[in-house]
């Protein structure tokens, strides 16, 4: 048996615990085989599986704590379930998994608005807070070089709170701002949703947009250079 197929076999077990096609695709003899059948078995390979699998719900309920605990428990319980059982919470970077089960979430919650947004705010504030961490201000000499696109921050959200506030509060969250987020000028809510694709600055001068709206929410990371 080659080191990876027992890899692969091995890493499916753990990840893969209510399946019983972790070999799949492996070329294995009898021996090998019954090997894996009975490891499975054993006591110690049990133990390691719960450990594992309560590491990674544990990783899961701290990315998404706000969200799920809007839900009752056995509905928070069994979406944590379905996100282990296949294959998730295993990552090594926190926040490349937690945006992944926050995704997950946005989408089994698309029809509940309430929770769907929540949803969403706690993943802007993941995402801001992530790039806090190595954002930069940028020069912004840069939006008046000829050829300049903009774009929306890869570490930005702009969030509605409608169906959590009743006066209908829109958040800008940007990894440059000390707090992480703002209430957004119309001038900036509009700048961002002209923004769907790179756009040059030329193109957006334009059609009316400031270039003191495109400074400053280059300098906060709202938006960025192409």
């Amino acid at each position: 048996m080659a080191l990876i197929d027992f890899q692969t076999a091995l890493g499916r077990m753990l990840r893969e615990q209510n399946r019983d096609d972790y070999l799949r695709g492996i070329s294995l003899d009898e021996r090998e085989s019954r090997y894996f059948e009975n490891l499975r078995d054993t006591a110690e390979f049990r133990f390691y599986a719960s450990v594992q699998r309560s590491w990674c719900i544990a990783r899961a309920t701290k990315a998404a704590h706000l969200t799920l605990s809007l839900l009752p428990p056995e509905e928070r319980e069994r979406l944590l379930d379905e996100w282990v059982d296949s294959g998730s919470g295993a990552q090594s970077f926190f926040f490349v998994e937690a945006e992944s089960f926050l995704d997950f979430m946005g989408g089994y919650l698309a029809d509940r608005p309430r929770e769907f947004t929540v949803s969403q705010f706690e993943r802007a504030t993941l995402r801001a807070s992530n790039g806090a961490n190595v954002f930069v201000p940028p020069d912004p000499a840069a939006l008046k070089q000829p050829d300049c696109c903009v774009r929306r921050g890869s570490y930005a959200a702009v969030v509605r709170l409608a169906e959590v506030f009743s006066d209908g509060v829109t958040v800008m969250f940007s990894p440059g701002l000390p707090q992480l987020w703002h209430e957004p000028s119309s001038e900036e809510l509009d700048l961002w949703e002209a923004l769907d694709s790179p756009t040059s600055v030329s193109t957006l001068l334009d059609s009316g947009h400031s270039l003191e709206t495109l400074e400053r929410l280059l300098s906060c990371g709202a938006i960025a250079t192409d």
